[in-house]
């Protein structure tokens, strides 16, 4: 049985009570969770689980979400524990993933569509991978991030609906896009961003956007 994603519906959602459904060497299994599971370039999240802590999460088999616990929990099946998420964790991540699908819709405003061979966003930064065969020029590149900044700067609402299959479109402003993961509810909350390029091989080019801060 699939693990009922509370985060879908409330991103901000950071404490909650659950039953224990599974537990076994692979992790720990919940009828619930706001724990976000890695998936979509998203890493997945941390925080507390009856007292003790969880270091990741993850997808397992048949859509179900594994807890990874630092120790062996000292709860067990049918057992009621409270969820409590490294909340200063997940928001950064939110402000960082947010902020990432803007500077991309500047990005190739200033440099022309690139595509993006992949992608990853923890509380660190987001990093983005494009297919381009030149350095990245660092004047241009100055420019998206104040492209970027000024229009996080605006306050922009961020809107997620789910169409009928069940696909969660995200958008902001003239941005729009698939995304499944986890963001701010407005622009204004991200704050001021960085951008670094680097070179993951021939061909390909990154950007890393950070937290200025």
């Amino acid at each position: 049985m699939k693990t009922v994603k509370l985060y879908d519906g409330d991103h901000y959602l950071r404490e909650f009570e659950v039953e224990v459904v599974g537990v076994d060497a692979c992790g720990v299994e919940l009828d619930r969770t706001c724990f976000y599971a890695e998936a979509g370039g998203q890493a997945g999240d941390t925080g507390v689980l009856g007292g003790e802590r969880v270091i990741d999460t993850k997808v397992g088999e048949d859509g179900v979400i594994l807890h990874y616990m630092e120790d062996p929990p000292g709860f067990k099946v049918g057992d009621e524990v409270d969820g409590i998420l490294d909340w200063g964790r997940r928001y950064r991540i939110m402000r960082l993933h947010t902020a990432s699908h803007i500077m991309e819709y500047f990005l190739w405003k200033r440099y022309g569509y690139m595509k993006r061979t992949g992608s990853y966003v923890d509380d660190k930064k987001d990093r983005a991978d494009y297919v381009h065969e030149d350095r990245l020029d660092p004047d241009t590149l100055k420019l998206v991030e104040s492209d970027t900044n000024v229009f996080l700067a605006e306050g922009h609402p961020v809107k997620i609906e789910v169409d009928d299959e069940g696909m969660r479109h995200w958008s902001c402003g003239p941005v729009e896009m698939l995304c499944a993961g986890t963001h701010v509810r407005n622009t204004s909350e991200v704050g001021l961003i960085k951008l670094k390029r680097r070179n993951p091989g021939r061909g390909s080019e990154r950007v890393e956007t950070s937290l200025a801060e």
